[in-house]
């Protein structure tokens, strides 16, 4: 079985294959996408809800639930994506939209979520098998931004910078592997500390994929929040008890459009917290288009979640409770 740092490198070969696969085209109105998926095949659909149609005029979801929102009718787009196929939660949200008549398009690499679309003449998507579904994401993010856009949902010029992601992804290969670069200082600091990952509102799903991530491969506690909201709660929170906050360490996401009162809470929240934690450290993304800057953050937490599963231990890939647990819900 290949290491996790193997697959991790593969993404921008990912990205350029799901930028050839054939146009779905889908002959009816959309007002609304909902996307569906845990784990690591739900993040696609949470990055582009939250980064690229945050400013359209299409309302977005992500659903992680049995169940699908009572707005799901005939005029919503929804998006089962499930790498396997065989997730619970996406198979009774699938039934629950097809029984409200969304128009429905799957993303997998088979199992029962093909069987049941083609049965019900939805149109299926396939990733190759094989993989994580985390270190799917290649595939899964550029395959649903490419659906979007080869149906006018999203704009096409969304697919000319998508091309240039993934030699932007080769570059930065080089330059979290070097023998001292950002990924490794970053997971210097988190060894042996809780990480806490902010960023803004919008971009809470690339967080939260540093926390998935951090879980996952390093199997190591992560936290994640945004800011503003955490300014009106947690941060009254990083006080007590004492002795354990000095274990935490916090890492700002900046991809360069934060709101200037945002900027200016990360300043102040830094300060603040300053005495209660271990450190901090604020990330500033790197790229010309919002999709460079995008992968810029979920690669280099990708690299930092691989870089601490070596200094735990711990075989990235391996994911023995999640496995047990399934194996458990089944009997």
């Amino acid at each position: 079985m290949k290491k996790m740092i193997e697959y991790i490198r593969e993404m921008p070969e990912h990205i350029e294959q799901a930028l050839k696969s054939p146009e779905v085209k889908l002959n009816f109105r959309v007002d609304k996408v909902v996307f569906s998926g845990m784990g690591g095949s739900a993040i696609a659909g949470d990055l582009i809800s939250r980064v690229i149609l945050e400013d359209k005029k299409v309302y977005s979801w992500v659903v992680r639930d049995y169940s699908v929102p009572g707005f799901v009718d005939e005029s919503t787009l929804f998006v089962a994506t499930s790498y396997s196929g065989n997730t619970e939660e996406t198979l009774s949200a699938y039934e629950d939209a097809k029984s409200k008549k969304a128009k429905i398009v799957c993303i997998t690499s088979g199992g029962e979520l093909e069987k049941r679309a083609k049965k019900d003449s939805f149109e299926v998507i396939k990733v190759p098998e094989g993989y994580p579904p985390r270190a799917a994401l290649g595939y899964l993010f550029t395959l649903s931004l490419k659906l979007l856009v080869d149906n006018g949902i999203l704009p096409e010029g969304l697919l000319d910078n998508m091309r240039g992601v993934s030699d932007f992804l080769r570059g930065l290969q080089k330059e979290f592997e070097k023998e001292e670069n950002i990924a490794r200082k970053l997971a210097d600091k988190l060894y042996n500390r809780i990480p806490l990952i902010y960023t803004q509102s919008r971009y809470r799903p690339v967080a939260e994929r540093w926390r998935a991530q951090i879980n996952e491969n390093a199997k190591a506690f992560a936290h994640s929040s945004e800011l503003s909201e955490m300014n009106h709660n947690e941060i009254a929170g990083l006080l007590h008890p004492e002795n354990l906050l000095k274990q935490f360490f916090a890492v700002y996401l900046d991809d360069g459009t934060l709101h200037e009162r945002v900027k200016l809470r990360y300043v102040f929240t830094d300060d603040l917290t300053r005495d209660s934690i271990s450190g901090s450290l604020t990330v500033q993304a790197e790229g010309d288009n919002v999709l460079k800057r995008l992968f810029y953050l979920i690669y280099l937490g990708d690299y930092v979640s691989v870089y601490l599963a070596e200094y735990y231990k711990e075989d990235a890939v391996a994911i023995e409770r999640i496995s047990e647990l399934k194996r458990r819900l089944s009997g």
